[in-house]
């Protein structure tokens, strides 16, 4: 598929995104699934926010503020990654027999469908 010719898979090392937990396993509403959203709903606390109209001036006049945006971002992502979605995928790994990045990224229906087969055999 074109998602596959996209990516690179190495058996060395493993690419969990944390999007693709938020899109499938968060319960959270379409219009909900941004990280500001998710963090906010998730984690519990309001990140630092910028109008992205701003954020070119804010770069020129306040890049202090900027660089408080950006670890803003990388610390909710690493949050959310450490509290939901390492050990849940990790865990499926153990019952159901695909890769972390497969488990992650396959819809709910083949999981079900591959924890069946497991029980079937």
């Amino acid at each position: 598929s074109d998602r596959d010719a996209a990516e690179y898979r190495g058996r060395g090392c493993v690419h969990l995104d944390a999007f693709c937990w938020v899109k499938r396993d968060s319960y959270l509403p379409q219009g909900s699934q941004g990280l500001k959203a998710v963090t906010k709903y998730k984690l519990g606390y309001d990140p630092v926010e910028v109008d992205p109209e701003d954020m070119v001036r804010y770069a020129r006049e306040r890049p202090a503020h900027m660089a408080s945006y950006s670890v803003s971002d990388a610390v909710a992502t690493y949050y959310l990654y450490e509290k939901y979605v390492h050990m849940f995928i990790f865990s499926l790994c153990t019952i159901i027999p695909m890769g972390p990045e497969d488990v992650l990224r396959k819809g709910s229906g083949t999981l079900c469908e591959a924890l069946l087969m497991v029980e079937a055999c």
